[in-house]
């Protein structure tokens, strides 16, 4: 077991991305930790080329990262540690109760192919973008109502909800991955800003952006202003 070795799990959008400044200050911070022998960790709802287009633009460093809200997770060379796809068997009923007719749009991804349609098999994420964020919020809760047995459904930004497997969360996925790596639980610390953060800022060492959202805040043990205020005081 690594007794001593640390592991800090970033959101990206909103948290180690605020703007173009705060990531230069992150970057170096990360640089920092990551050499005194720590781990970091992106996890991000973003999909694998979504992921990646922010990585080319801003040249950050990282070890793991967990794309799709959970879904799946990589090394820093891209190679799968594990995947989690959405059931099959109820795709069509779920595209049915998504009322596509009444949103602005929709993707899904599968595995590392970030745009694929419904009739792909083995979805790991259907995006859906909806006219208002109470339409978005209404159809979330309608979804998690009815498939609680099959999936996790999170309210995202831009009137937009995002809907990935119930055998995983970003938590899960901390968890599959400080198993494989030997790391302790206490020496683990998550930071976040949105919905689909609440599990993994519950479940560790948890930490919230200071814009973050009411329900994720309620149950941090402290807020910042930037990942790099966290990174300072952990190390």
């Amino acid at each position: 077991m690594n007794a001593n070795k640390k592991i800090l799990v970033s959101d990206y959008d909103q948290t180690f991305y605020l703007n173009d400044e705060d990531i230069e200050i992150n970057k170096k911070a990360v640089a920092k930790f990551r050499k005194e022998g720590n781990i970091f960790v992106i996890a991000t709802g973003r999909s694998h080329f979504d992921f990646h287009n922010k990585v080319d633009k801003y040249n950050f460093e990282y070890d793991y990262v967990i794309i799709n809200h959970g879904a799946t997770i990589l090394d820093k060379d891209d190679n799968i540690f594990a995947n989690f796809s959405i059931n099959n068997k109820i795709i069509n009923n779920i595209k049915k109760d998504l009322q596509l007719n009444e949103s602005i749009k929709s993707f899904c991804c599968s595995k590392l192919e970030s745009r694929v349609n419904f009739e792909h098999s083995d979805l790991t994420k259907i995006n859906i973008e909806y006219n208002s964020k109470e339409e978005a919020m209404l159809i979330d809760k309608i979804i998690n109502n009815k498939y609680a047995n099959y999936i996790n459904s999170y309210y995202v930004t831009e009137n937009s909800l995002e809907i990935i497997s119930n055998k995983t969360n970003k938590s899960n996925a901390i968890n599959l991955l400080i198993n494989r790596l030997n790391i302790l639980k206490k020496n683990v610390y998550t930071i976040g800003d949105s919905y689909s953060d609440i599990e993994m800022i519950k479940d560790f060492n948890g930490y919230a952006m200071i814009n973050a959202v009411d329900e994720l805040k309620e149950i941090s043990i402290n807020e910042y202003e930037s990942v790099s205020n966290l990174i300072d005081e952990i190390i």
